[in-house]
């Protein structure tokens, strides 16, 4: 899907025979309500991601626990979505639209998840327009909140999962979270994180970062002010390449915005490689303490902190509320 300028999206509803909606369209809307101002946020206002709702519950001819789970092949998801599209067709002009979200009523299916939809050569077509990007809701959409439409959205932008797809230790209730902790909501997606703000990575795959606006260096070192991401304008990450599919990062946080919950403000330290599938840690924060800081709280480097990844020396020598100033050196 675009990233970049308004895309429409038709919002529809639907409930089934077995699982009534219990709660108006309205109350339904106002779960994602925040979608467009989070875009808005971490695209610093370069993505309007319109939402246009029907109020109406439309009713699917079967029960909801014929269509659950939602996405086990890209075939029946993609039935699924085409049914409920279509029953509001009659009363949706879908001809201006390029993008669509299918609600439910969270607390009354027994689908546990809401995956992304994201065709290549098979789009759901209505109104002679091919729909290739959209999301359909489920059980989760309750405890995500706004962030599971923005989470699954960005799928649809071309971003992949951060994170863990599985447990290697079940007694540790953050462990899928043992790649980036809280960081950026396409790992976390609680609305209790307390950085759900996308990577300056992330943004500028997306093109809400421009190129003169990332430093990319292969120097022995460097010392250079980064802003903080949440703000427009500045430098906002450092990259040095490792490999030809990875590269270690270093970015700004500040509680501002989507991140006010912040623990630790400063520099944050991670590692990007392109190699690594969805799901199994295409991205890595550092430093890691899984054991006594599961949520990568501390993760942020202050000043005088430094931390020593890829060969790279990387230190804090400087923090103001206009960034965070480091110095990254390659070790001889």
């Amino acid at each position: 899907m675009r990233a970049t300028g308004t895309v429409t999206s038709q919002v529809i509803m639907v409930d089934f025979p077995d699982a009534p909606a219990k709660i108006t369209p309205q109350q339904a809307f106002e779960n994602i309500k925040g979608t467009t101002a989070a875009f808005n946020e971490m695209s610093y206002g370069k993505f309007n991601y319109l939402m246009e709702p029907t109020y109406k519950w439309y009713r699917m001819s079967k029960n909801a626990t014929e269509y659950d789970p939602l996405g086990p092949t890209f075939e029946k998801h993609r039935a699924y979505l085409e049914e409920a599209l279509k029953l509001a067709d009659p009363d949706v002009d879908f001809s201006k639209s390029e993008s669509f979200i299918v609600l439910t009523d969270p607390n009354n299916v027994p689908f546990v998840a809401g995956p992304a939809f994201s065709a290549t050569d098979l789009p759901i077509n209505l109104d002679n327009t091919d729909f290739y990007n959209g999301t359909g809701s489920a059980a989760d959409l309750a405890t995500w909140g706004f962030i599971w439409a923005n989470h699954e959205l960005t799928h649809t932008l071309g971003l992949a999962d951060l994170y863990a797809y599985e447990s290697g230790d079940t007694k540790n209730n953050y462990d899928v979270l043992r790649f980036t902790g809280q960081f950026s909501y396409m790992a976390d997606t609680s609305p209790d994180s307390f950085a759900p703000g996308l990577f300056a990575f992330e943004r500028w795959n997306l093109g809400w970062l421009e190129d003169d606006q990332i430093i990319c260096t292969t120097e022995n070192e460097i010392t250079q002010l980064i802003t903080p991401l949440a703000e427009i304008g500045g430098i906002k990450a450092v990259i040095v390449p490792i490999t030809s599919t990875k590269v270690v990062v270093v970015e700004s946080r500040r509680p501002i915005g989507i991140d006010r919950n912040l623990k630790k403000s400063g520099a944050l330290v991670y590692v990007v490689d392109s190699a690594v599938q969805s799901g199994l840690g295409p991205i890595q924060v550092y430093p890691v303490d899984t054991k006594n800081d599961p949520q990568f709280t501390q993760a942020p480097r202050a000043v005088g902190e430094n931390i020593e990844i890829e060969g790279l020396n990387i230190k804090v020598i400087n923090s103001t509320i206009t960034g965070d100033t480091v110095t990254i050196s390659k070790k001889k």
